[in-house]
């Protein structure tokens, strides 16, 4: 969508009705998908107006900061201005570019400092249709990370702002406040930051080997059951914790690890005298819950632990219970692209095991509680604090954001449904029984993901179709981990995995930007409906 600045003597020739063409201008544009901003460097001007004509400010804040988001001008930004004849417009003009890169400023100064940035009066504006076009985009990205920045700019500029001025970048406050924030919305004892979502699958790992076993890691004859259709992460951390990976297969209809696979699997390897198992590494694929009923029955009657894999599926439920907080720990991920996603790689373990919590803690500064006197391999594992400042911006929209994409699924459920060749991810949350049969309870899909699947060999000419009308899909995952070099005689496979192996020749995962409006759906929806 179109990047828009509009000046000050537009916003106060609408906001006092001062002239028709600026109205119009502006509640079209209000109307519109546009992108919306004004300067930080144009607050004092607008005041000193807003307070000159005995305008109320409060009306006006509600009128447009709900709509436009504020840039934050900074020094670099100041001292370029000083060099322009007009110091104060050209101070708006280059932190927008520097915020947006190729936008427009709408404004009524012909005289306004362009710095390469396409730059209109009210009546010009009007005339170009495309600035209010919602289908302007020349691509549909499956993911938005800019959009999501400008929607969440004042919040996300002030806490990395604030960070840099503190100095504290490691272990600063930021990060005890992210951890202590997530665990009370989890609802677990302890959350420890971690660098990444895969250090956090491996000093889990560690961690259970150090209590379990007493030993620093485990042994290639201790296994670990997991799923072969996730990502490599999952996998590679069993054989960096010293373990052997055993891939089980999944159920068709969730993509997940298959309870009913897992017994099998545990079956077969009591026979195995050179094995034993050890735990079950679930992951909630695609933010859709696992069956953590019959997986922690399991785990129970074996007495096995389990670590959940809560990649991408931050906020979502089984149970009414947080994904995190049911198995014996929990993992996540704040890769940029997931449901929390940082500015950079992040993770976090969840957990009510004091001593795990403990051990995690020493793992991942270099192994013990005194730098100095380790008593651990560890690791620099640590969540950055800058890192931890800006998810904590995030974290107060994480269920705002989640129910977007909810809605998002709804729109796709409801339009593709009884489409030939495709199979769909199911409804958002799905009531079923309890083992009691007596309560009802809610299982909530985050949609991390909205992934389809498309039968009869169509799926690489559906993806090339919806590339060419400009819509980007990803395949998540092509291929399993069974089948990847780095696995190859370093893991065991319980049945012919039939299930993950037809998966990846099937599934195509949609556009999922949470914050991308009804008609870029329904764009993408009619794309299908035209494959032949």
């Amino acid at each position: 969508m179109a990047k828009i600045l509009v000046d000050i003597n537009v916003l106060l020739d609408d906001f006092l009705n001062r002239d028709v063409v600026c109205k119009e201008l502006i509640d079209k544009l209000v109307e519109s998908q546009s992108e919306l901003f004004i300067t930080a460097s144009m607050a004092a001007t607008l005041d000193y107006f807003l307070n000159k004509y005995e305008a109320d400010k409060s009306e006006f804040k509600r009128k447009f900061f709900g709509r436009f988001k504020i840039i934050t001008t900074s020094g670099f930004d100041a001292l370029k201005a000083l060099d322009f004849e007009d110091g104060e417009d050209a101070l708006i003009s280059l932190s927008f570019q520097r915020a947006v890169g190729e936008g427009i400023i709408i404004t009524n100064d012909k005289g306004f400092p362009s710095n390469s940035v396409k730059v209109l009066t009210p009546k010009e504006a009007l005339k170009q249709q495309d600035i209010f076009n919602n289908e302007n985009n020349k691509t549909i990205p499956i993911l938005d990370l800019k959009k999501q920045y400008y929607y969440l700019i004042e919040d996300i500029d002030n806490a990395v702002l604030k960070n840099i001025a503190d100095a504290k970048y490691i272990l600063g406050s930021q990060v005890k406040e992210l951890e202590d924030k997530i665990a009370g919305y989890i609802g677990v004892k302890h959350c420890i930051g971690m660098s990444s979502g895969t250090e956090a699958l491996v000093l889990s790992l560690r961690a259970l080997a150090i209590k379990l076993k007493g030993q620093e890691y485990f042994d290639k004859t201790d296994g670990i059951i997991t799923t072969p259709f996730t990502f490599t992460a999952t996998g590679d951390a069993v054989l960096r914790a010293g373990a052997t990976p055993v891939f089980v297969d999944i159920d068709p209809i969730t993509y997940n690890i298959d309870p009913a696979e897992i017994r099998e699997c545990l079956k077969s390897e009591i026979q195995n005298p050179k094995s034993k198992i050890r735990g079950i590494i679930p992951v909630h694929l695609y933010g859709k819950p696992c069956n953590m009923d019959e997986i922690m029955d399991i785990a129970k009657e074996y007495n096995l632990f389990v670590l959940e894999d809560v990649a991408q599926a931050f906020g979502g439920t089984w149970r009414d219970k947080k994904l995190g907080s049911i198995g014996t720990a929990g993992t996540f991920s704040f890769f940029p692209s997931k449901n929390l996603g940082g500015f950079g790689d992040g993770g976090m373990v969840s957990t009510n095991d004091d001593e795990l919590a403990e051990l995690m803690r020493m793992l991942l500064k270099h192994g013990g509680k005194d730098k100095y006197n380790v008593d651990h391999i560890g690791y620099n594992a640590r969540l950055d604090t800058l890192q931890a400042a800006i998810l904590l911006a995030k974290f107060k929209f994480i269920d705002e954001f989640n129910a977007k994409r909810r809605s998002i699924a709804e729109v796709y459920n409801k339009e593709l449904s009884g489409i030939g060749g495709l199979v769909l991810p199911g409804n958002n949350s799905t009531p079923q029984l309890s083992n009691s049969l007596t309560q009802y309870f809610t299982n909530v899909h985050v949609y991390h993901q909205y992934t389809i699947r498309v039968l009869n060999g169509k799926r690489d000419s559906l993806q090339k179709h919806l590339k060419e009308k400009g819509i980007d899909t990803m395949v998540y995952y092509p291929v399993p981990l069974h089948k990847m070099e780095v696995f190859d005689g370093r893991c065991r496979v319980n049945g012919g995995l039939k299930e993950s192996e037809k998966a990846v020749k099937e599934v195509l995962s949609l556009p999922m930007e949470p914050l991308v409006g009804q008609e870029t759906i329904m764009k993408v929806v009619e794309t299908i409906k035209s494959h032949q």
